[in-house]
């Protein structure tokens, strides 16, 4: 890899090179790799540290809506009393026009109107599923790079580090083996998908019923789920649930199974 460095030109070589270089991956595309997206599964994201405000600091508050965040949600995570990160996802090709951080400062204005803004990041989160190939010769891709995020959620942390482990233990042992073919890196794409990978692909199609589920469809599943007891909501019986009280959620049943 030749970078430049305090203004001189520098040349460092690997044996095995990970790309963990996030969403825009430079390393995957050097490689050869397919690391698109397609537009419907790019999520726009923008959040503001917010302080001043008055919330549950024991809890995590999501809303999805399609008035506040179409074809994703918004979110409450505590920092401390009073301070939160504030922010919202949405699918671009879901809007009426406006941007991530317009949609955000729409709903920040209704529901903390007097909070004080301390930090502002953007960024954009990939909600597909694991590219078909994940390595080459002496190349492998790991996390965002690789699109390993729960698709349902956008939850892309804990999958990266467990990729990285994979991908990491996958290169020690080649390099101790003398074989960096992308032959024998094909282990780490297989250990990945036994992994989360399958449960991913399953999530997707989830979220493909998903997004043509309504607000009004959205609130009535809530009710439902609502009603049977904390201690026995397992997701069969969320799912049996809601399947009795709307059928016209079967679809989205259906996307799990197939």
């Amino acid at each position: 890899m030749r970078v430049k460095e305090r203004g001189r030109d520098e040349t460092y070589r690997a044996r095995i090179v990970i790309g963990a270089d996030g969403v825009e991956t430079m390393v995957g595309r050097w490689a050869g790799l397919d690391t698109r997206v397609p537009a419907r599964d790019m999520e726009s994201c923008a959040q503001y540290v917010l302080q001043g405000i008055d919330f549950n600091p024991d809890a995590i508050y999501l809303q999805f809506s399609n008035a506040i965040a179409p074809g994703g949600y918004a979110w409450i995570f505590p920092k401390a009393v009073g301070v939160a990160n504030v922010g919202l996802g949405l699918v671009a090709l879901k809007t009426d026009g406006r941007n991530a951080r317009e949609y955000l400062d729409a709903w920040i204005a209704r529901r903390f109107p007097n909070g004080a803004r301390t930090g502002y990041t953007v960024g954009g989160v990939i909600v597909h599923t694991t590219i078909k190939k994940t390595y080459a010769d002496g190349v492998m891709v790991a996390g965002d790079a690789a699109h390993m995020l729960n698709p349902l959620s956008g939850g892309g942390i804990t999958t990266a580090m467990k990729a990285g482990r994979l991908a990491g233990g996958t290169a020690a042992a080649a390099i101790c083996a003398g074989d960096t073919t992308e032959r024998r890196l094909s282990t780490y794409h297989e250990a990945w998908m036994q992994l989360l990978g399958e449960d991913h692909l399953k999530y997707y199609r989830i979220k493909q019923a998903l997004e043509n589920v309504d607000d009004t469809s959205f609130n009535q599943l809530a009710r439902t789920v609502n009603k049977i007891p904390a201690e026995k909501r397992t997701i069969g019986r969320v799912f049996t649930h809601a399947l009795i009280k709307h059928p016209q959620l079967i679809p989205v049943a259906a996307r799990f199974f197939v």
